[in-house]
């Protein structure tokens, strides 16, 4: 068994698509419309692991986030250190939540468009 994908929900799919596409070169693998929500999945290319973002229509505002959720986490390209991947976070729309610095360790968590938290995870390979 692999992991599939983790699902998301999400108030403003466009903003988040473009963050994830941007901060961590994922891309939009498919879309999937329904009568009442639409599936977006992304992923790394050549991985089969996927965030499924999933939006309801009608359905605007900020999802509350739910106590038993912790995160999504990505690592950091070769050619990147873990503070350039992090600016590159912030930069695509990211909260800047934890930086590296304030991390005991070699990651840090930005927050996505929607709140949720991602944290960037230094190669260690």
């Amino acid at each position: 068994m692999k992991l599939a994908h983790t699902m998301l929900r999400v108030s403003d799919p466009e903003k988040v698509i473009d963050f994830y596409k941007e901060a961590f070169e994922m891309e939009l693998k498919r879309e999937k419309e329904m009568e009442t929500f639409t599936l977006y999945f992304l992923g790394h290319p050549g991985q089969t692991a996927e965030i499924e973002l999933t939006y309801n229509h009608g359905e605007d505002d900020r999802y509350e986030k739910g106590a038993g959720f912790g995160h999504i986490a990505i690592h950091t390209p070769e050619d990147m250190s873990l503070e350039e991947a992090y600016e590159k976070a912030v930069e695509a729309g990211g909260e800047d939540y934890r930086p590296p610095e304030e991390c005991p360790g070699d990651y840090a968590f930005v927050k996505d468009p929607e709140g949720y938290e991602v944290e960037i995870l230094a190669r260690s390979d």
